[in-house]
C-alpha cells in the first residue's frame, strides 16, 4: 500500500532533496511501517519539540495514525499522484514516491 505525507512549510520554506519534497509517498505494509520508512528517507517527526521546526508554524511532518489503510497506488489526498500534480499545476519535482524495492520516482 502507498501512504502520503505532506510537508508543512515550517519556517516559510520546504525542505527538498533527492528523497524529500513537498509530497512524499511511501510504499509500506502498514501505516506504522510507512512511518519507519519515512524516517529512513529523511522525514522527521516532532520537529517543534526537537527545536528543528518553527513553533508558530508547527511540525514539518506528521506521523500517520496507526489505523490508516493506505492506497493501492500512489495518491495525494485520494487523487492519483500524477493527476494531482497536473490538476494543481504543481512544480516539477514536488513529489517523491519511495517503493519497497528501493526505487524513488520524482515528478
Amino acid at each position: 500500500m502507498f501512504f502520503h505525507f505532506s510537508q508543512n512549510n515550517s519556517g516559510g520554506h520546504f525542505d527538498e532533496d533527492a528523497n524529500v519534497s513537498h509530497h512524499v509517498i511511501i510504499e509500506a505494509e502498514s501505516a506504522a511501517h510507512a512511518n519507519e520508512r519515512a524516517e529512513e528517507c529523511g522525514l522527521y517527526f516532532d520537529g517543534c519539540d526537537a527545536g528543528i521546526d518553527c513553533s508558530c508554524c508547527g511540525d514539518r511532518w506528521d506521523r500517520l495514525c496507526g489505523d490508516e489503510s493506505g492506497d493501492a497506488e500512489p495518491k495525494i489526498y485520494r487523487v492519483p499522484a500524477r493527476e494531482y500534480v497536473v490538476a494543481r499545476h504543481c512544480k516539477n519535482g514536488s513529489v517523491r514516491v519511495h517503493y519497497l524495492d528501493g526505487r524513488v520516482d520524482a515528478f
